[in-house]
């Protein structure tokens, strides 16, 4: 398993839909953001973004996905020039498929979104964020998945139109897909020397020494081990590893095993003995001592204070 799908199955990511809306040009939308992961699919028409902390405005096109992965504020507008509006301040209607519907603007060309969240365990948030920009767009037809992202965003939009069982369930399902599509198409787009881990993914010989720590976490891997595996010479691996990544192949070793400690340890239902070694130490002892130096408090106190 690649190094991506290694780091989702560890922790948890769900993804929800949470209204549609329905823009009649001339409109603007307004929302102080959300703490939560944000994200557009645009179903029909076009318009502008301006996200908090993005100087730039974003032009958007039906096909296309925005994504504000921090929940950072934002405004969608049909035009740069249209006056916008608080989200509360637009009446909504509940549609057929229980979803609200926010209506904007007057009478002209409509612009048609699907809206809904991405939410991360604290241990997806605290290792996964910090790489992502505030926002992400994903243009249609931008990358070699263009045509399974237009048939994933068709598919959500028509089991929503048709209202079949199931079919709240499956959108569900499907933006949680569209989230592992976002964070590949975001290690395609970010800029060189950028993105630590996520875009070090995008060297095939990092993404199997990656995959080797995200999968089997419990291992000794060595500097060695690691450079065999990603078919480089010890220093090559060393050097490229730490640059593209921002550590050193222990340190993230390290960091990984107490992100998956901490997330056992939160979720509870074993021992933390269990919990050691699950992610590499051969005793509680050993394990605490380390959790205690990475983390400030010993396991014990750190899952109390979390049930808390």
């Amino acid at each position: 398993m690649d190094g991506l799908s290694q780091f989702l199955s560890a922790v948890r990511v769900e993804g929800s839909l949470f209204s549609r809306a329905e823009m009649a040009a001339p409109w603007g939308v307004r929302t102080k953001g959300a703490g939560a992961g944000i994200f557009h699919v645009v179903v029909r028409g076009s318009g502008h973004a301006q996200v908090d902390g993005v100087e730039a405005p974003i032009a958007f096109r039906a096909g296309d996905l925005l994504v504000m992965p921090h929940g950072h504020g934002h405004v969608l507008r049909d035009t740069p020039a249209s006056d916008a509006r608080h989200i509360s301040e637009w009446p909504t209607e509940e549609g057929d498929d229980g979803l609200p519907c926010i209506l904007a603007g007057a009478d002209g060309p409509t612009t048609s979104l699907l809206c809904g969240t991405f939410r991360l365990d604290p241990e997806a948030r605290g290792f996964l964020l910090p790489l992502l920009p505030p926002v992400i767009h994903v243009p249609a037809g931008g990358s070699p998945a263009a045509s399974w992202l237009d048939a994933t965003l068709r598919l959500m939009a028509d089991e929503l139109d048709a209202t079949r069982p199931g079919g709240a369930a499956l959108v569900a399902r499907l933006a949680d897909l569209l989230f592992v599509h976002v964070l590949r198409s975001w290690i395609d787009q970010a800029p060189p020397g950028s993105g630590g881990w996520l875009t070090a993914l995008g060297d095939a010989r990092l993404a199997r020494a990656l995959g080797c720590i995200h999968g089997e976490p419990h291992r000794s891997w060595s500097v060695d081990q690691l450079a065999a595996k990603a078919g480089m010479s010890r220093s090559a691996f060393f050097t490229a590893f730490s640059h593209r990544v921002g550590e050193t192949p222990a340190a993230y070793l390290l960091r990984w095993r107490m992100t998956l400690a901490q997330g056992r340890l939160r979720r509870g239902g074993e021992g933390i003995a269990g919990v050691a070694e699950a992610v590499g130490y051969g005793s509680e002892a050993a394990f605490s001592r380390a959790f205690k130096r990475h983390v400030g408090v010993s396991p014990s106190v750190w899952r109390r204070a979390q049930a808390a």
